[in-house]
């Protein structure tokens, strides 16, 4: 049921709430929406507190379940690992650094600690 109710969420595509995110290991809120009309949803908006955002689109997936490879709306390429819920996205030519949904205290202890040193 309580799945049935999160698909159902992801779908009309509302935003998460502000959480704690990391961006090149420095702390701001940012906040998650799906861009689909049905789950799974292979496209998000990330939204920063200080306004700026970007979207995120799936070009395929990776090897272990938990990753997969997208594009930005400005072309960069970033490989997302997802870890309990939260995620990281790498960009594959500069190395920036997106953690969604962690501290950096909280990201150094998890599956996603190679990420945020």
């Amino acid at each position: 049921m309580l799945a049935l109710l999160a698909s159902a969420l992801v779908s009309l595509g509302e935003q998460d709430a502000w959480t704690n995110c990391l961006y090149n290991n420095k702390s701001i809120a940012c906040r998650r929406q799906f861009l689909c009309t049905e789950a799974p949803c292979g496209v998000f908006k990330l939204e920063w507190i200080d306004g700026l955002s970007d979207v995120f689109t799936l070009q395929r997936p990776g090897v272990a379940k938990n990753v997969g490879f997208y594009s930005d709306s400005r072309g960069g390429e970033w490989m997302l690992r997802g870890y309990a819920g939260s995620f990281a996205l790498k960009n594959l030519q500069n190395h920036n650094t997106i953690i969604f949904a962690m501290t950096l205290s909280q990201c150094r202890t998890s599956g996603l600690s190679d990420l945020c040193e």
